[in-house]
């Protein structure tokens, strides 16, 4: 039996959370001994661009089109170009690390699609939400099975009305490369948050729980991130009107693997104030690199995290946030930071995801490999 991989969604930019969530479970098939099993589908042009990442793996360009300004169009468009891929291989199953509105799919095999959040279906433009739940709906029902990386995930995928695909959960693997006793004192220290610069992600309410509290304290705040209109428009004009020019920092740099290693292992706090998550991968990997972390006590981060960090509400109370700060800055040696790091190392390991992969699809393709 063998599996082949859609990869096609993968373009120039492969630091990317949804990237990063493939190469991970392929480092679990991998670690199982599996690359004989698996195939890639990559849009072609792009397969030399995460060629790193896929060594070991035999890699088949596809060129895929679409129709401008349709969603979900790909899909239907390609599907008989991927049907005589996939039967010239010999695959059994069809595995999407990411359902969207480019999704490819297949008629000849039976498909496995992960769904990272329900944003979109949530989208406050009422002509565009409309638009993409009509193609989001057809394409979920097109697959054998939906994956949700939680719990909480699964219960909001299950609220939509005419999703008819049972949805099972299976966990990210979060890969960690940091070693905590090479932290090295930084001066001045440092509190970090490394999340997109978006409004749901809820980075003001941080800012204001620091701005009541930098008197108190020597530490600069930093946002490890791309720049958005969201920091132009919004983070950039109330910093500047509290005069934390200096004290507040958006990191742009793109770091390679050991540097944001380093980013994470010398921070003394990591903090995800976030509002929305599908499953919140940088509060486990602060943990895996040993620093403590607060979390807003959203379900979905309570639920990834074990309830085994520091959680702090309502949401938007800074006040609230800024308490949970002092505390776990003071008592930075109480927190069993090494006991936290051993239990996620365990659960999130890429070995464990992929072994749920594999159980799953001998269900669904009734074989075994």
């Amino acid at each position: 039996m063998k599996i082949a991989v859609d990869l096609s969604y993968i373009r120039e930019e492969c630091n990317t959370g949804l990237a990063v969530y493939a190469f991970n479970l392929l480092q679990g098939f991998r670690d199982l001994g599996l690359m004989d099993s698996v195939v890639l589908l990559s849009e072609a042009g792009f397969e030399q661009g995460y060629a790193r990442q896929t060594e070991g793996f035999r890699t088949i360009p596809v060129t895929t089109g679409s129709i401008p300004f349709l969603p979900f169009s790909r899909g239907p468009l390609n599907r008989r170009k991927l049907d005589s891929i996939l039967e010239e291989e010999g695959v059994s199953v069809l595995l999407s690390p990411y359902i969207y509105d480019r999704s490819l799919y297949s008629r000849r095999v039976p498909c496995i699609g992960v769904i990272h959040d329900t944003n979109l279906f949530h989208q406050k433009n009422v002509l565009l939400r409309a638009r993409y739940r009509l193609g989001a709906i057809k394409a979920c029902n097109r697959l054998e099975r939906i994956v949700a990386i939680s719990e909480c995930s699964r219960e909001e995928i299950q609220k939509i009305k005419g999703i008819k695909t049972p949805v099972e959960v299976i966990y990210n693997s979060v890969v960690s490369t940091a070693d905590p006793s090479r932290k090295t004192a930084v001066e001045p220290p440092y509190i970090l948050d490394v999340n997109t610069i978006l409004e749901h992600k809820n980075p003001l309410t941080l800012i204001r729980a620091f701005e009541q509290i930098k008197d108190r304290i020597p530490h600069r705040l930093v946002f490890k991130a791309k720049r958005t209109p969201y920091w132009n428009e919004m983070l950039g004009p109330y910093i500047r009107s509290a005069s934390l020019e200096g004290r507040v920092e958006l990191n742009e740099a793109v770091l390679t693997r050991e540097e944001l290693d380093r980013l994470y292992v010398n921070a003394d706090l990591f903090v995800s104030p976030s509002n929305m998550e599908g499953f919140g991968f940088t509060p486990i990997e602060a943990a895996l690199a040993g620093v403590p972390v607060i979390c807003n006590a959203l379900p979905t981060l309570v639920e990834s995290t074990r309830g085994l960090v520091t959680y702090y509400s309502p949401a938007e109370d800074a006040s609230a946030l800024t308490e949970k700060i002092l505390y776990v800055l003071e008592n930075r040696d109480a927190i069993k930071t090494e006991e936290i790091r051993k239990e996620f190392l365990e659960a999130y390991s890429p070995r464990h995801q992929a072994e749920c992969f594999m159980e799953l699809i001998s269900r669904v393709a009734g074989g075994s490999f």
